[in-house]
């Protein structure tokens, strides 16, 4: 049985609402069959980050020599920054090397994640599932709260634009299959 899920969201500056955040903090769990492989003890993670790694890993590997978050953990620390990029992705998030790492490497219709401790199998429905109700814990959460205010930076305000397009293209693909 798979669980990802988020235990706590907040802002980084610890208020209820901050409408100068854009990036949504907090725990995650991720487990597989009773075996942990992210925990509250590896720390809080940049949701909005992660949630856009997770929707990239329902059609992409991510590995450290090819990931999906131009070099950030799969749940990184930091992501605070989104800024367009050239590369395989519109763009990516800037933030620090902290965070939790997973491999997810797709096999036929099953998904293998590692933490580092030897993969763990599960079908790629139960991780699309999974992946589809974080992020739509990451949306609620969003949703809460007052609309964030905008970039003053054009670049910045580019990625975020950026950002949440790839989210909800991604997103709506995962829920059509």
């Amino acid at each position: 049985m798979l669980e990802l899920r988020i235990l706590e969201s907040g802002w980084i500056s610890g208020e209820a609402d901050d409408a100068d955040d854009p990036c949504a903090h907090g725990t995650v769990m991720l487990a597989v069959d009773g075996h942990a492989l992210v925990t509250p003890a590896d720390g809080s993670f940049t949701l909005s980050a992660a949630g856009l790694y997770l929707l990239r890993t329902l059609q992409h590997d991510h590995a450290p020599a090819d990931t999906v978050s131009d070099g950030n953990a799969l749940f990184p620390c930091c992501g605070y920054i989104a800024l367009p990029s050239s590369g395989v992705f519109p763009v990516f998030c800037i933030g620090c090397p902290g965070g939790r790492d997973v491999t997810v490497t797709h096999q036929g219709n099953e998904v293998l994640l590692d933490a580092g401790d030897g993969p763990r199998r599960v079908s790629l429905l139960e991780w699309r599932k999974a992946v589809l109700a974080f992020v739509d814990a990451v949306e609620d959460f969003y949703a809460r709260c007052r609309p964030k205010h905008r970039a003053t930076d054009p670049e910045e305000a580019r990625g975020w634009a950026l950002f949440w397009a790839e989210w909800q293209q991604r997103r709506q693909a995962a829920q059509a299959l």
